[in-house]
């Protein structure tokens, strides 16, 4: 890994982090679809089903309050008056139970279900046998067919229903209790996930960065080292990556200033010896030229010896020249 580019360690590092988002993102989708189900399926069946059963045990619980109503009451006209009503009810609670049906799919929703068939037909007979009775006029048939027929098959009618109702609502609860598990799986994983790629993006980041800073100071180390003028450090790259590339042009730099210096170094030897010998020479032809102004001196005073001696023949010459000159004069004077 270490001898990847640069840009493909940072394009693997960022790619592997985007992964886990993007891994993080569709398991809470696919998590969050669990729980829709879930809350989907509570509202589609048992929910529905809760609510049907919830309003046809009302319906039975006010049916028989009302021929219970009616058996106990002094009033004749109270049977007719509450017939439509009980004639409304029969024909909702029938509606609910055939929407209801279809709707039962466990093993103990349908063997209850069958119970009920018996159970209401009984209810019924006992219901319009108390009505009949009072409105015949006659309490005691109408009291004892309430206490014996209605009243004990009302109230297994009563607990059947209420049974089933119950049978729904641990339903309920259940998928609730599914969903909070659900949800509490999910937000753990999501947590787990979470730290996860925190971790591995830390790492991720720690490792982009020892990579890249480390080799970065060494050549920095080395560039300084070169400005103070030390070409003695030892350059390694271990890397193939931009800083590797990097190290290796310094190092062939370093090299190069070392044979430059050197190569100086020769010619300023050379030069050296050359002006070395530029100096015994100098001294040498110091030496001549001082003989030879030692020669130009006694050559000098030569010369002046004989330019006195040259002028005092001048002289001599001319003292001569007046001499023959008087000497003439003499001679003419004399011829």
């Amino acid at each position: 890994m270490k001898h990847l580019k640069i840009g493909t360690r940072l394009g693997l590092g960022f790619g592997m982090v985007l992964a886990l988002m993007a891994l993080m993102t569709a398991l809470g989708i696919w998590r969050l679809q669990a729980v829709a189900a879930s809350a989907e399926e509570i509202t589609s069946q048992p929910l529905a089903k809760e609510r049907m059963i919830s309003d046809w045990y009302r319906l039975v619980a006010v049916g028989v309050r009302r021929t219970t109503a009616i058996a106990k009451s002094a009033d004749p006209s109270l049977g007719p008056f509450f017939a439509e009503e009980a004639a409304s009810s029969t024909k909702e609670a029938q509606a609910l139970q055939k929407q209801l049906e279809p709707l039962l799919n466990s093993d103990e929703e349908k063997a209850l279900w069958k119970d009920f068939q018996d159970v209401r037909t009984k209810y019924l007979e006992g219901r319009d046998a108390v009505v009949k009775a009072k409105a015949e006029g006659t309490m005691e048939d109408a009291n004892r067919a309430l206490e014996r027929q209605f009243m004990p098959t009302a109230k297994v009618y009563l607990d059947n229903v209420q049974h089933l109702l119950e049978m729904q609502r641990r339903t309920i609860d259940g998928t609730v209790a599914q969903i909070g598990a659900s949800y509490r799986s999910s937000r753990n994983l999501l947590l787990a996930l979470g730290a996860l790629v925190l971790a591995l993006g830390g790492a991720c980041a720690w490792w982009l960065a020892i990579g890249i800073t480390r080799p970065l100071g060494r050549a920095v180390r080395v560039a300084q080292t070169v400005a103070g003028g030390d070409l003695t450090s030892r350059i390694e790259a271990g890397t193939r990556d931009e800083t590797g590339q990097l190290l290796r042009a310094l190092k062939d730099m370093n090299d190069s200033l070392v044979k430059i210096v050197g190569e100086v170094h020769q010619g300023t030897d050379t030069i050296a010896t050359a002006s070395g010998e530029i100096a015994t020479g100098n001294q040498d032809l110091s030496s001549r030229t001082e003989e030879q102004a030692s020669s130009l001196e006694e050559t000098a005073a030569s010369m002046e010896e004989l330019t006195s001696t040259v002028k005092q023949n001048a002289d001599n010459a001319r003292q001569a020249n007046q001499l023959a000159v008087s000497a003439s004069e003499v001679a003419v004077r004399g011829g």
